[in-house]
């Protein structure tokens, strides 16, 4: 009984301090922020069953977005294809066109979509939720060198884009 109790006192102290990282990642990946709650609320709970075994080898925070990681793309697999699931799971959000912010995101938001889930979920975890490449290496399963490859790949991918498709959406300055 005890520990039952110091778990869930360790997961709601995790869950105050790592449940906004683990939402941006998951949102970011698949671009829907009702799954992103969804992942969010599995995550917590698998840490919950799982916090016996953990073996404290990384950080907590590593070990949460590892969870999220597997989840998710378990979820994928589930699935025939990740673009016939983003189809069938977009979520239409009503935004205001005048903000160049919200545009910005939206603009992101749609490159995201259109790479692999692997260059998202690196991009994601590098450039938005910055973690280092080590950390990264704990979080995916992969060498240093898959992480750095699929990072560069993921940038140049996305390069790509956003010259093809919003090159008249970017002010002439900021190119």
């Amino acid at each position: 009984m005890r520990a039952d109790a110091n778990a869930k006192e360790a997961i709601r102290s995790l869950y105050e301090l790592y449940a906004d990282d683990v939402y941006r990642f998951a949102r970011l990946t698949l671009g829907d922020s009702t799954a992103a709650s969804d992942v969010v609320q599995e995550v917590f709970l698998r840490a919950f069953q799982s916090w016996g075994i953990f073996r404290k080898n990384s950080s907590p925070r590593t070990w949460l977005m590892s969870i999220a990681r597997n989840y998710m793309y378990s979820e994928f697999r589930k699935k025939r294809t990740e673009r016939k699931w983003l189809a069938q799971n977009r979520v239409t959000e009503s935004v205001d066109d005048s903000s160049d912010k919200v545009e910005s995101m939206m603009m992101w938001q749609d490159a995201l979509s259109k790479v692999p889930e692997s260059y998202r979920q690196v991009f994601v975890l590098r450039h938005l939720q910055n973690y280092s490449v080590q950390e990264m290496v704990e979080i995916l399963g992969w060498s240093e060198s898959k992480v750095k490859k699929t990072d560069q790949r993921a940038m140049t991918k996305l390069r790509e884009i956003f010259n093809s498709n919003y090159r008249e959406a970017i002010p002439l300055d900021a190119r």
